[in-house]
């Protein structure tokens, strides 16, 4: 059942307060509205097949799929920062972030998700906007996996590609076949990411476990960074000396790009089955999840004395496994390593095609992209316009994409905040099965962290002059076709 509450601009609430109607607290019924162009907008047929497992999975490969790429947390501050970043970051931002996003998931559980809630907040052209912004930030972030796939697979198997063109050529080839789970819809891409999922979690806890028994030195887990660190490989100890220089700018993005994205969950509304109930549990388990996926791992991997806790990086995890439990474990963890970017690079496809399907089935974006396959009911041409992106900036470097997608990804999330407290005020009865308790001022106050945080992100990758102006050079096509459309659409009313 579609749960769509958009209201033209053109019409006016009501000035009086509702008078002799007794006390009630929610409405059992919205009229459905016509479409933006005043035609009845194309339905998708109901193919509610995801419990709460498969949301877990999906959601959770999509923003996570393991700890491999938080490194750099504890790199750019310490042990002691860096973990106490991951949980103080999760308690205050994410976790307020998710509840809100937990809010509207249930009042609105169709595809499309966020877009529809900022359409009935703010109207057709923010619900493009935020819909745009979105699905360029997944598509630069998915652009990424391809290379980090093959990188991982040379180095397990010690191969050198030293033509550009072939190299290219072989992140194409990953891609389209990675591209198959989505284009066979929601069931295949289920099972598939609760079987990668599993798989990832039972190799780092086997990781986990083999440190935890070699483990010998836990005050690394209280460094800080300092100005001079100096590593003794003898003893296998860091001296500190000076004054404490955390990169306060690395800590910050890394952890928003390890984090965000649980508004993603709400896109694929369509598919889940009983959303009311599914939806809370799913984004709850999603968060813990993730929370212990980057603490507890890194945790015993710094206790175990493998690698000075300086030197970590993106591409540390395999010869740490490699100093605790030899050529074994560090293939356990590099075939994790390529199940998780295999299974993220699939729930970034999955996600970002149901999104513009969903923005379709509103209007927000051209029909053709809400069309779908007969059989699998899979949206096909939102999937294939996503991938054919994907493949045009597969050579996209990682240092430069990282700013511009965490931009994206956090204006978008700044939007969906000022949606819900819209959605909040001007629409109160819509049934809320996951509400945030209290009134608009509890709201506000557990939503203002989180705005300060995306604010930041936001406005920080204007400090690059690369990052500015590709900034801006997607940021034009948006509003140029958003307001073109919106234009469009009120010169037809």
């Amino acid at each position: 059942m579609k749960m769509t509450y958009f209201t033209p601009p053109e019409e006016q609430f009501p000035a009086a307060p509702f008078m002799d109607l007794g006390d009630f607290d929610k409405v059992d019924m919205i009229e459905s509205p016509p479409g933006l162009y005043g035609q009845e907008p194309p339905r998708a047929v109901n193919n509610r097949q995801l419990g709460i497992l498969g949301v877990v999975s999906i959601t959770y490969m999509y923003i996570c799929a393991g700890p491999i790429g938080s490194e750099e947390v504890i790199s750019s501050s310490g042990p002691l920062l860096g973990l106490l970043g991951f949980l103080v970051y999760a308690l205050l931002i994410a976790f307020p972030y998710a509840y809100i996003v937990a809010e509207l998931c249930s009042a609105f559980p169709e595809d499309g998700g966020f877009t529809v809630w900022v359409l009935n907040a703010f109207g057709p052209f923010w619900g493009f906007q935020v819909g745009y912004w979105s699905w360029i930030a997944g598509v630069l972030r998915g652009a990424l996996v391809p290379g980090t796939l093959l990188d991982l697979i040379t180095k397990f198997y010690k191969l050198d590609i030293k033509s550009a063109g072939l190299e290219y050529a072989i992140k194409m080839a990953i891609a389209i076949v990675l591209a198959a789970p989505t284009l066979l819809g929601t069931r295949a891409v289920s099972r598939l990411s609760i079987l990668v999922m599993t798989l990832v979690l039972l190799f780092f806890s086997v990781f986990t476990v083999w440190a935890l028994v070699k483990a010998s030195d836990f005050d690394d887990l209280f460094e800080v960074r300092h100005e001079v660190t100096e590593y003794n490989p003898e003893t296998k100890d860091l001296t500190l000396s000076g004054d404490t220089a955390i990169h306060w700018v690395t800590l910050l993005n890394t952890l928003f790009y390890k984090y965000k994205g649980i508004n993603n969950a709400s896109v694929f509304g369509g598919e889940v089955q009983n959303p009311a109930r599914s939806y809370s549990r799913a984004i709850a388990i999603t968060m813990l999840l993730i929370v212990a996926t980057y603490v507890v791992p890194v945790a015993a991997g710094l206790a175990s004395d493998g690698l000075p806790w300086s030197m970590l990086d993106r591409d540390s995890f395999p010869f740490l496994a490699f100093s605790i439990g030899g050529s074994f474990l560090r293939g356990l963890i590099q075939v994790a390593a390529c199940c998780a970017s295999a299974g993220m690079f699939i729930a970034m496809l999955h996600v970002k095609a149901f999104m513009l399907s969903g923005m379709a089935e509103n209007r927000l974006v051209p029909e053709l992209l809400g069309r779908r396959s007969n059989r699998f009911q899979s949206p096909t041409n939102s999937a294939l316009l996503t991938l054919v992106l994907m493949l045009a900036l597969l050579s996209v470097d990682f240092d430069d994409m990282l700013p511009m997608t965490n931009a994206y990804s956090a204006a978008a999330q700044l939007l969906i905040i000022a949606a819900v407290v819209r959605l909040r005020r001007e629409l109160p009865y819509i049934p809320r099965p996951t509400k945030v308790p209290g009134g608009v001022l509890v709201l506000y106050s557990i939503a203002v962290l989180p705005t300060f945080m995306f604010g930041y992100i936001t406005f920080y990758a204007f400090s690059s002059t690369v990052s500015a102006i590709l900034m801006v050079a997607f940021f034009v096509p948006g509003v140029a076709y958003g307001a073109y459309r919106f234009h469009y659409r009120r010169a037809l009313a």
